[in-house]
């Protein structure tokens, strides 16, 4: 329920204020109105009718500074994010967003100033920072507009940068049995990424005892990420557990690994004890990894290109794609499909082949039914 107050300004001029209470009860005001019926109008519309349809907006919302929200936005976050992502998200916002939008006022920014920074920085950064940093500035609007701080964002309908999709590399069988005979100690680690498909993070935080010999499998709980300068254990990227085949040259190749040593060991063990640092092309010519491949002579391929190999050879064996989404812990069949759309077009040729021999007696012209 409003109520009105009358009050004069300096010049002696009469205006009228609105006081009410909001829905967490504390009493907000607005002022400046000329007639008490205009207050009135005011008070109806954005007050009573809007608490009832339950789209109140605080008149005083949109003054707050987006750099506090911001740090409230990451921090609200951090127990539902992973490591990593946090660590990511951190970054942006300390190096892209905060020191651009931190000192302005919620209603202060207008939908070309977004785009404009967005194209701006498009231009300077790649797809993926840009895209990252213009999401948080989002997120902080749709949390500010959930909280009835304000009505519209000036995010929406903003153009980003298309983000490249990576062309998969596949290692054919054969390369990828030079590569693990060429990679030394970490041989075992270029089979289960290349054959059972595991993501780094899940093959580097296995553990003696999720190899299970007998039933021929290998549990996936656990996955380690590298931020800053440590490393974070945490669940797989799905967040569920899961069960990999373990196959037959993976499981020789283990066996020697595993003899001998605790259930909670590290299967895999970095050069210097812990975990198997992350590796990658091009900037270690020193890694065991570079070596590997220049041994090997085969083209050398991110690490995660392993697991697009353990797909492709997955489907070329004539794996069903629901065998083939649970050992790579998609979320769905139809991302495996949508991911690796490409490994399937070949089927298609089979498919013509198998559907014309199924049906070829069945069609042949008999010359029934011919036009009268």
């Amino acid at each position: 329920m409003a109520s009105y107050e009358r009050y004069q300004l300096k010049g002696g001029e009469t205006r009228w204020r609105v006081w009410w209470r909001d829905p967490d009860h504390k009493r907000k005001n607005k002022s400046g109105f000329k007639t008490k019926r205009d207050a009135s109008e005011w008070a109806a519309r954005n007050v009573t009718v809007a608490m009832n349809d339950g789209a109140y907006i605080d008149p005083q919302g949109g003054r707050v500074l987006i750099g506090p929200l911001g740090d409230e936005w990451v921090e609200t976050h951090r127990s539902v994010w992973k490591p990593s992502y946090t660590h990511s998200i951190e970054v942006s916002w300390r190096a892209h967003v905060c020191p651009k939008w931190g000192a302005r006022k919620l209603s202060d920014v207008r939908h070309s100033e977004v785009q404009a920074w967005v194209s701006r920085l498009g231009a300077e950064k790649s797809a993926t920072v840009t895209i990252r940093a213009f999401g948080i500035l989002r997120g902080i609007y749709e949390t500010a507009i959930q909280d009835g701080r304000l009505a519209r964002s000036p995010c929406d309908g903003v153009k980003l940068p298309r983000k490249p999709r990576p062309v998969p590399v596949y290692l054919t069988p054969e390369q990828l049995r030079s590569l693990a005979d060429c990679s030394g100690a970490y041989g075992p680690l270029i089979l289960v990424l290349g054959l059972c498909g595991l993501r780094w993070g899940e093959a580097t935080a296995l553990t003696v005892g999720d190899v299970d010999f007998q039933r021929h499998r290998l549990h996936v709980s656990k996955s380690v990420t590298k931020v800053g300068g440590g490393f974070v254990l945490g669940t797989p990227k799905s967040g569920e557990a899961r069960d990999v085949p373990l196959f037959g040259p993976v499981a020789r190749a283990l066996r020697p690994v595993c003899g001998g040593r605790a259930a909670g060991d590290l299967l895999f063990q970095g050069e210097h004890g812990g975990y198997v640092q992350p590796v990658s092309i091009g900037k270690n010519h020193a890694s065991w990894y570079t070596r590997a491949f220049e041994l090997s002579g085969v083209q050398p391929i991110r690490a995660h290109d392993l697991r697009h190999t353990a797909a492709s050879i997955a489907v070329h064996s004539g794996a069903n794609v629901k065998a083939i989404q649970r050992m790579l812990g998609h979320s769905s069949a139809a991302m495996t499909l949508d991911r690796y759309a490409d490994l399937f077009s070949e089927d298609l040729d089979v498919l013509i082949g198998e559907v014309d021999a199924a049906v070829s007696s069945s069609f042949v012209d008999t010359g029934k039914c011919e036009s009268l």
